[in-house]
């Protein structure tokens, strides 16, 4: 797969642990480093879409020509709806299973 991950700079400065390459992976992931910032995320979107890969994409995933690449777009919100941070993951789409499970709150009884 190929990630990229975006924080706004000025946010993520305030600790600088954030901004150090070295500190990757982050224990806990984006959540927690968000977290260390004071910075609560409230929920994710999740936005799938497929397309013929970049070039530069199809050399990277080693995908034949032909197959398209998943593009997974993620935005977090925070607890006042503003955007935490937004990702991109592009996926083989020849070798990618994605798997959704939504869990429904009870019915009241009444």
């Amino acid at each position: 797969n190929i990630v990229r991950s975006y924080l706004v700079y000025d946010v993520a400065a305030s600790n600088p642990a954030l901004l150090k390459q070295e500190n990757e992976p982050w224990a806990g992931g984006t959540q927690s480093q968000l977290f260390t910032i004071g910075i609560e995320v409230d929920r994710i979107v999740d936005e799938i879409t497929a397309r013929p890969p970049l070039p530069e994409e199809a050399e990277t995933l080693a995908v034949e020509p032909g197959v398209s690449v998943l593009v997974l777009r993620k935005t977090s919100l925070d607890t006042s709806g503003a955007v935490a941070e937004y990702s991109e993951v592009v996926m083989p789409g020849d070798r990618t299973e994605i798997v959704y499970t939504t869990q429904l709150d009870k019915w009241a009884e009444g």
